[in-house]
């Protein structure tokens, strides 16, 4: 009896204080509401610091974690909670002057915005320990020094032509627009002018098209040798004249394999003496690296920030961008929704050039953000942007995986997603059909890896084990 009376006498007081504030919840919600307000206003200021910080890194290289995206993505959801409490606060405030008090209704506002504010408190607590940045790893020691004046990408592709035997086909792979076409552009004319380097240096622009009988005209005609009917005849008259010299086969923009042989080349693989046979190629493939067996692959990304400022800032102008104090802050945000894609901070730069009032700055931007590139009015090829970036994805082998890709757009932007979450989206959106679930797994899998080999799916981070994509 002792034991069930001190029971008891320990249950009371908290069923006591339970009821009482339950019971209090009508009379105390205009204090919960102003503590909802205020904790909300703390949230939304440590979210902006967040974002400063992001921007300010971004423009040294740096990246934002996936915890820091994470926690913003909370934040953006648990403020607009809140605010709607807030609304429906004001709104029965404003009924009760004209009808007799809701108690029900005011009752479940208070009680929810006192669970909103211990949660919007416990977001705020998180923001103490929240690493915000990623620690950018040191730079990769190179393999030969380089010079202030030569990217480094131009320095290694040239350290690979001008080394030894083993590094003779060279494949440089990345999405359209990225800068594959000038490199090998600023190849041409490196080895061109270097009176160190005697080569016979041939540049091939290829197309989704491309034969081998194509690359032969093409040589044949730049070279000055002598033409002929059979793609045999040809063969042998492109073989007969490299057969005895050093040479380097510049190949842009290749979509399939070719065979090297058939035009005519010689082996790459085979150079002897004192002969250098390279083959350098471009493609948005890394497959099309693996049927052409390349011996060394150099993936171009989107420049660093300060790189692509200098790009986009050398094509509208130092006049342009120091006319107005807001043109500068627009032309930041401008460099920042192209995603620092050399080919559209080039060609969106000219169109930009001559505009000096900052209101056309404005509404450009706006249009960058809703993807209507196409309405910004510039001279020449409004296509430009549209057509390189829009030909990977035509490209694509068939419906299933252009639609898989165009799926991947119902998550934010630069967000990280989940590769096995993204194959369960896809097959449960119905566009993966196999007999058994994990049979619909591995081509889920597979999927991923066709759209990370044109570039269309990039590689993130390892969070909490499992490897994340970004689109």
């Amino acid at each position: 009896m002792e034991f069930l009376n001190g029971a008891v006498s320990s249950i009371v007081p908290l069923v006591t204080n339970t009821v009482f504030k339950h019971v209090a919840y009508p009379f105390t919600a205009g204090d919960n509401i102003r503590a909802l307000e205020s904790a909300t206003r703390q949230l939304r200021a440590l979210k902006e610091d967040v974002n400063t910080e992001i921007t300010n890194a971004e423009r040294k290289s740096g990246a934002p974690t996936n915890q820091a995206k994470e926690w913003l993505l909370q934040a953006e959801t648990i403020e607009k909670e809140a605010e709607e409490i807030q609304q429906k606060y004001q709104q029965l405030c404003r009924c009760i002057w004209n009808i007799s008090p809701n108690f029900c209704a005011i009752y479940k506002v208070s009680r929810t915005a006192a669970k909103m504010h211990v949660e919007v408190k416990s977001v705020c607590e998180k923001k103490a320990t929240l690493e915000v940045i990623t620690r950018m790893p040191p730079p990769l020691a190179q393999e030969m020094p380089i010079s202030p004046s030569k990217s480094a990408n131009l320095e290694l592709t040239l350290h690979f032509i001008k080394d030894d035997v083993h590094n003779n086909i060279i494949g440089i792979w990345g999405m359209g627009g990225i800068g594959k076409t000038h490199l090998l552009e600023q190849i041409d004319n490196e080895l061109s002018q270097d009176p160190r380097f005697k080569v016979v240096v041939i540049f091939e622009t290829c197309s989704k098209e491309c034969s081998e009988e194509k690359v032969q005209n093409k040589i044949i005609e730049k070279l000055g040798l002598s033409k002929s009917d059979s793609i045999e005849q040809k063969q042998s008259t492109i073989y007969n004249f490299l057969r005895e010299k050093s040479f380097v086969l510049l190949l842009d923009d290749l979509w399939n394999r070719i065979d090297l042989k058939t035009i005519g080349i010689p082996n790459p693989m085979e150079s002897v003496g004192k002969f250098k046979r390279k083959v350098v190629l471009t493609t948005r493939s890394t497959e099309v690296c693996g049927q052409m067996k390349v011996k060394k692959k150099i993936r171009l990304n989107v420049l660093n920030w300060d790189d692509a400022w200098c790009h986009f800032k050398e094509k509208v102008t130092d006049e342009t961008i120091n006319s107005d104090p807001l043109i500068q802050k627009y032309a930041v945000d401008i460099v920042k929704e192209l995603g620092r894609l050399p080919l559209a901070l080039i060609t969106i730069g000219r169109a930009m050039h001559d505009k000096m009032d900052p209101r056309e700055w404005e509404h450009d931007l706006k249009l960058l953000k809703q993807a209507r590139l196409n309405d910004i009015e510039f001279s020449g090829s409004n296509q430009l942007v549209f057509q390189t970036l829009k030909f990977s994805y035509d490209n694509l082998k068939n419906d299933t995986l252009r639609q898989c890709f165009l799926h991947c757009s119902l998550w934010p932007e630069d967000y990280e997603i989940e590769r096995d979450n993204l194959v369960q989206f896809w097959i449960g959106s119905g566009l993966i059909d196999e007999p058994t679930i994990q049979e619909a797994f591995d081509a889920g899998h597979s999927y991923i890896g066709r759209l990370q080999a044109v570039c269309l799916l990039e590689i993130g981070d390892d969070y909490n084990g499992s490897q994340w994509l970004r689109r």
